[in-house]
């Protein structure tokens, strides 16, 4: 190893000089504190929101089904509308086809508007009142369930709460009667030791008033 010159101008003055070498770690680009922590966004993307879109037509769907004819008497009501429009529709299409030459041009032209009068009359009757009706009994039944499933759960835990405080009823119990078998037992054995010692003094006493008489007697 060469060796130093104390005389360097470096080593006599106070003054700094020259330059520190940076290290070649410090060189290198620093990441971002956190770069590879990914958070997912709360927004949801588009996939999720016609996912949840789909789920919600499909249960909306699964009530159409359930309850396409709910037994009110608006309903009811209704549906009678719809089939006379239907039927007559039904009749006016095919009057305006086998009467064609008998009713001529223009009556054929008021049957077959008439035709369509009706048609679109219980097409509007199904897609609005009808509708409406449905859509009603449904939130009134889907409300009624729930309040029922809210009432059972209820139940249950007031059922579970009763079950709770009776099992620990009887775990209070059980534990009393083991603290008071162990009492009885100590007591016991207190009063057994005392018993066994009063019979030992009496007997030692009975011992030595027959020593002392004897020793009379002599």
């Amino acid at each position: 190893m060469s060796q130093r010159n104390p005389m360097n101008e470096r080593y006599t003055s106070d003054e700094h000089h020259g330059k520190t070498r940076r290290s070649a770690a410090s060189a290198k680009p620093k990441s971002a504190a956190a770069s590879s922590v990914y958070i997912k966004p709360k927004t949801k993307t588009k996939q999720e929101k016609k996912a949840a879109r789909r789920a919600e037509r499909q249960k909306q769907a699964e009530l159409d089904r359930k309850y396409a004819n709910p037994p009110t008497e608006e309903y009811a009501r209704l549906r009678k509308i719809w089939w006379v429009l239907l039927i007559g529709a039904v009749v006016c299409l095919a009057l305006s086809f086998f009467l064609r030459d008998s009713l001529g041009e223009f009556g054929f032209m008021v049957i077959l508007v008439l035709s369509y009068v009706f048609i679109i009359a219980a097409l509007w009757l199904e897609f609005s009142k009808m509708k409406k009706v449905r859509r009603a009994y449904q939130e009134q039944m889907e409300s009624k369930k729930s309040k029922a499933q809210r009432k059972q759960e209820r139940l249950e835990k007031a059922e579970a709460k009763a079950a709770k405080a009776e099992a620990e009823k009887k775990y209070e119990e059980a534990k009393a009667a083991e603290a008071e078998k162990k009492s009885k037992g100590v007591l016991g054995g207190l009063l057994g030791g005392k018993k066994k010692a009063t019979e030992a003094t009496a007997t030692e006493d009975a011992a030595s008033d027959a020593d002392a008489k004897d020793a009379s007697k002599k």
